[in-house]
């Protein structure tokens, strides 16, 4: 009992210390940023460091109670002309890198009370226990999609063996009801993986103040909407993501101090923004340096024989594998590299990247991430007696597909949509189901980086809400599918992906044997 108690008591002071700690960088930023700090933030400072040396003598660890007392001394320069920022900062990554690692993996406030002033509106929750609930949470809609297909399956069968419609009735009422409640724990559940994007920030800050003075550039960090909720189990992405476009922002967008003064700029910004509404989260990552150039990459594109096809957008090329600028200096050298490894990261998940830029303004990476990774909703598409789903955030409408508004150029099918046309692809062609492109059935049409294209299937069944599992390793990657997941009836389907459906081709394909792993 006594150990249980010692574990939760070290449990709470590390939860503790990577809270002080961040607040603690926070306020060095801040004064590395303006030069000076205030009275007020010095007395922070000191009050934080004081706090971690008792809280750390209190649970044992002797060598955090003496770093901590290394840098209350190092924060007495706070009070001085010539303030050791730097020395301190340094010294709270000492300090975090030294935390014990607790068993079970880190402890996180579940409530949405989180940074609350009365500390009983909130509690500590370990994330395994919260992703085990979410697990459940996911096996129970199975369930209940199962229970849900059953009745609409054997209505017909319960009624001939004697069930009055009365009856009946009252069952489909009470599977409305289950579904009902079902739903508002499955988003009171979600909420409480939710973790507010400031999280990530204060890295962020940090990454920024470490590259721009190993760069000698001068750069600013601005952030706006860091309440906005992300899921647990995208963060860790979106920490490495953001990480690399922060970092990219920085090195190889803003310009050198001589350069911006040229230019009539003052000193340079890397602002991070969010915001989220019914289908997706949104983060920018935006700086206002040289930004890129597109004739500059469209040369170097058909220097190595990848020639743009018409009206498509140079900076696109930035994300495919093994391009990179590094040869050409009118691009800022490097600024291409690692993109393809993020975009892929990202659409594995179900997001999408975009990228937008205008030479002498600036350049705008755009991160758009599904709400949830765990549970969402889906069209559910037949092709070729094959079932797939396809992520609702992606579907633009469904339309009917005749032969008189498919037209063929060049070899590659296009749909007559909206007064204008768009590329025609066929899934069961594509994946080796289908000798012949179909003309005939439906035409799901997607939008992925503001770029849109068709994808021809039999028949569209409706929105299903489904649990998102991972292909399995030894499955390996395959253009167009991002996961599985199973259907009410149990069987399992693929999980479509919409930006690779945009790489898939219009034109006829040689058909692949059977259909993807």
């Amino acid at each position: 009992m006594a150990s249980e108690a010692q574990s939760g008591l070290l449990g709470d002071f590390l939860l503790e210390a990577q809270e002080r700690l961040g607040r603690l960088e926070n306020l060095l930023l801040a004064a590395a940023e303006d030069g000076e700090a205030d009275a007020g933030a010095v007395a922070e400072i000191k009050l934080q460091l004081h706090t971690l040396k008792g809280n750390s003598g209190i649970v044992g660890l002797r060598e955090l109670q003496s770093l901590a007392h290394e840098l209350e001394d190092l924060a007495e320069s706070l009070d001085t002309a010539a303030p050791e920022l730097e020395k301190l900062l340094h010294g709270v990554d000492r300090f975090r890198q030294s935390l014990p690692r607790p068993a079970e993996g880190g402890a996180a406030k579940a409530a949405r009370g989180e940074g609350a002033a009365d500390p009983d509106a909130s509690i500590r929750v370990a994330f395994s226990s919260l992703d085990a609930l979410v697990d459940l949470l996911g096996e129970v809609v199975i369930h209940r999609n199962q229970l849900v297909d059953a009745l609409e399956r054997h209505r017909g069968e319960l009624a001939a063996a004697g069930f009055r419609a009365q009856e009946l009735a009252a069952v489909q009422r009470a599977s409305e009801l289950l579904g009902g409640t079902l739903d508002r724990l499955r988003e009171g559940v979600m909420t409480l993986r939710m973790v507010p994007l400031r999280t990530l920030f204060r890295s962020l800050a940090r990454l920024v103040h470490d590259e721009s003075a190993r760069a000698g550039k001068e750069a600013r960090f601005e952030t706006r909407g860091g309440d906005t909720p992300l899921d647990k189990a995208l963060l860790e992405l979106s920490s490495e993501a953001l990480g690399h476009l922060v970092r990219n922002a920085v090195i190889h967008g803003l310009e050198t101090p001589e350069e911006r003064r040229r230019a009539g700029k003052g000193e340079g910004l890397v602002r991070l923004s969010a915001e989220v509404d019914a289908r997706e989260v949104k983060i920018d990552v935006l700086d206002d340096g040289g930004g890129i150039r597109k004739d500059a990459i469209a040369a170097e594109a058909a220097r190595r024989g990848m020639p743009l096809a018409a009206g498509e957008d140079p900076l696109s090329l930035l994300f495919l594998p093994g391009f990179s600028t590094l040869a050409s200096a009118d691009l800022s050298a490097g600024r291409g590299v690692g993109l393809a490894a993020v975009r892929d990261a990202v659409a594995r998940r179900g997001g999408q990247i975009e990228v937008f830029s205008e030479e002498g303004v600036g350049t705008l990476f755009r991160l758009r991430l599904p709400l949830s990774v765990s549970i969402t909703r889906v069209l559910l598409l037949a092709s070729d007696g094959e079932d797939y789903v396809l992520p609702l955030f992606s579907v633009v409408e469904s339309v009917e597909l005749t032969p008189a508004k498919v037209n063929e150029i060049n070899g590659a099918l296009v749909l007559s949509w909206r007064g204008g046309l768009i590329p025609l692809v066929d899934l069961g062609h594509c994946f080796g189901t289908s000798a012949v492109r179909r003309r005939a059935g439906r035409a799901v049409v997607i939008e992925v980086r503001n770029a849109f294209r068709a994808v021809a299937v039999d028949r569209v069944h409706g929105i299903r809400e489904v649990v998102v599992r991972s292909l399995d390793e030894l499955a390996g990657e395959h253009p167009g599918i991002a996961g599985t997941t199973i259907l009410g009836d149990g069987r399992p389907v693929l999980i479509l992906d919409a930006m690779g459906l945009m790489e898939l081709s219009p034109f006829a394909v040689e058909p692949a044997a059977g259909r993807p792993a």
